[in-house]
């Protein structure tokens, strides 16, 4: 291989075995920053750690434009710093078949630490060979495994770019993320009326039942056809000998339409109301919007980040392919904020498993995409 080749993979490597689940990406986020410092680039940090309760903010960047395209319009990029659990004590293995794993006890990380390497990598190299490039941002966020906390927390009045790619999406080289949803997580809690379960349980109000009575009214999975309900969580109770006095649930909505996410809200809400009101007892319920659905035109107008994206893979001989995401990304947030944002190609598979892999020709590959896209007028 290659110089730089060789380069980008021992630099996935050594990213890939930092420690960073989402809230302690600390170790990651001064990993970027002195990379970025030896090119030449000073990183800044949000205060976003104090708004999440993390141990690091975002980092941003910018880089002046050289060349015949230091005046164009400058592009981001965005990675997320943070991995799922378990991400913890990782053992990065490259194997004989080009294949990079985990030792499979813990995620490999891939997500997103090969956008983070190959970001990097294709900077270095459009700088050291004194390539032409538009100005460039660079936006590396935390807790995006979270509803997209980090990105959600930004200070968008920092960005100066209108095009923004962000290499989180997995699948086929040159997928990109074509839809991706709004998301609505709640939390319902029941106050019942706590008594003697061997004595006296007639004067209690079990809260557990109350819960359990609305969810089995509730329609879970896929509501419609483009609309999942999810009740992931339920606590309550302390002890067998007394009726329940406590019940908390927590569930997520997700749609790609997003008068629908609120509407199957509003049926969640309306079936609790009633078996707590049937019951006598007292409820609560806390929502909150997480990300907004996006979806992009597969007709991509000239200069979009869709048109942009399709020829630098062209150069590479290969062509975009849309797929539609229920999961959501940064991208959501940027899209949210008035950017032209795409979620890209990035090589990860099996993500947020201890089976995810991606391989060497997959990111030399990828490098060289980033570095087109850096490089487009």
């Amino acid at each position: 291989m290659r110089e730089h080749d060789n380069r980008v993979i021992d630099r996935f490597i050594e990213l890939a075995s930092i420690d960073g689940e989402s809230f302690n990406e600390r170790l990651v986020a001064d990993y970027i920053m002195e990379e970025f410092q030896k090119l030449g680039i000073q990183l800044s940090e949000d205060d976003t750690a104090s708004k999440i309760g993390g141990n690091c903010g975002n980092l941003y960047g910018f880089a002046e434009g050289q060349g015949k395209y230091a005046d164009s319009e400058p592009v981001l990029f965005c990675a997320h710093m943070d991995t799922v659990a378990p991400g913890n004590n990782k053992k990065i293995i490259l194997n004989d078949d080009g294949t990079i794993t985990s030792d499979h006890t813990t995620v490999l990380g891939a997500d997103d630490r090969v956008g983070i390497a190959g970001i990097i990598e294709a900077y270095t190299r459009v700088t050291t060979e004194g390539m032409d490039h538009p100005p460039i941002e660079f936006l590396f966020t935390v807790a995006e495994e979270v509803y997209g906390l980090g990105s959600s927390a930004f200070d968008y009045s920092k960005i100066r770019s209108r095009i923004a790619f962000a290499p989180d999406c997995s699948g086929e080289y040159g997928v990109y993320s074509s839809c991706e949803p709004s998301l609505i997580s709640f939390e319902v809690r029941i106050k019942g009326k706590a008594s003697h379960a061997g004595y006296e349980p007639e004067k209690g109000i079990n809260a557990i039942a109350v819960a359990a009575s609305a969810i089995s009214r509730i329609k879970q999975g896929w509501t419609d056809d483009h609309t999942t309900l999810n009740i992931g969580t339920i606590e309550g109770g302390s002890v067998t000998n007394a009726v329940p006095e406590r019940c908390i649930i927590k569930g997520e909505i997700r749609s790609d339409v997003h008068e629908d996410a609120y509407r199957t809200m509003d049926h969640v809400e309306s079936i609790f109301s009633e078996d707590a009101v049937r019951a006598g007892a007292e409820l609560w319920i806390d929502k909150k919007e997480r990300i907004t659905v996006y979806k992009i035109d597969v007709n991509a107008r000239s200069g979009s980040a869709l048109d942009r994206y399709k020829r630098a893979l062209e150069k590479q001989g290969k062509r975009a392919a849309a797929k539609k995401s229920f999961g959501g990304s940064d991208i959501n947030s940027l899209i949210k904020h008035g950017m032209d944002g795409l979620n890209i190609y990035g090589p990860m598979h099996s993500i947020h498993t201890t089976e995810e892999y991606t391989t060497v020709r997959e990111i030399i590959s990828f490098t060289e995409l980033i570095k087109n896209l850096m490089t487009q007028p």
